[in-house]
């Protein structure tokens, strides 16, 4: 195994195309192919930076935040300067609460590229933030993993309805209110046909969550069913004045009535 700086020339640019063509894949979303190409660069080249960057992205698309958070932190360890690992990392961090642990690598970044805005604003917001930056729009943006809500989901993906359920309640019961659980306990009530319990559920994770897309496009659909198209409108006009970007889903509350 080498680093870039023992690989001729010509190899460091066969590795950056192979990269540019794993990066083509993610695009596609082929993560297998893209895995493929990824695990031989790192075998020419085990301080590939860019590699790990891409692999992390892989992981993340793939849920596996964990392994994702391995290699964003590989990726800026390496690199401390590659801004766009340095935005990877932090996202991953906030999904696995570990935002005070990536602060070095943060400040080593900022050493090397003082003038990096982006940077800058993370590294100010965990300092200033401290803890409530995981309910900061970026944070409720990005979700905190659960494992439980994890293992709920796979279940109503596989429609084993009671025992997601039952997850769900016991992540709320033990853990406190959970946007994400009541958002599942509001998909499995809309399964059931019980569409005004669903509107309730789908309306708490909101109050919860108000950045969801998923969570406002669900409260519409279940308003449709129940006859509360209104409100789920006025819900979303009051997140949207708070969440400009929740603009991208306006054409589908502009177009709902009940019933359609």
């Amino acid at each position: 195994m080498t680093s870039p700086n023992d690989l001729p020339r010509q190899a460091v640019a066969e590795l950056d195309d192979e990269n540019r063509k794993a990066e083509e894949h993610i695009e596609q979303g082929d993560l297998q192919s893209a895995a493929r190409i990824l695990v031989g660069i790192v075998e020419k080249d085990n301080r590939n930076w860019r590699a790990y960057n891409n692999m992390g992205i892989v992981a993340w698309m793939q849920r596996a935040w964990h392994d994702a958070y391995t290699m964003f932190e590989k990726a800026v360890t390496l690199k401390p300067d590659y801004t766009d690992a340095v935005a990877n990392l932090f996202d991953a961090a906030l999904k696995l609460k570990k935002v005070k642990d990536i602060v070095p690598l943060l400040d080593k970044s900022l050493e090397l590229q003082p003038d990096s805005e982006e940077t800058r604003v993370i590294r100010n917001a965990i300092g200033d933030q401290g803890d409530d930056i995981y309910l900061s729009q970026r944070g409720l943006s990005i979700g905190t993993y659960n494992p439980g809500i994890d293992q709920a989901n796979k279940l109503l993906e596989d429609g084993q309805l009671n025992q997601a359920m039952e997850i769900f309640l016991k992540v709320n019961d033990e853990e406190g209110p959970n946007s994400d659980a009541f958002a599942g306990l509001g998909v499995i009530s809309y399964y059931q046909k019980r569409y005004k319990d669903a509107f309730t559920l789908f309306l708490e994770s909101i109050k919860l969550n108000p950045t969801s897309s998923d969570h406002l496009l669900n409260l519409l659909d279940a308003a449709k069913e129940c006859g509360r198209v209104e409100d789920a409108k006025k819900v979303y006009a009051t997140c949207l004045k708070d969440f400009p970007f929740l603009e991208t889903i306006k054409e589908n509350f502009e177009k709902a009535s009940s019933g359609t």
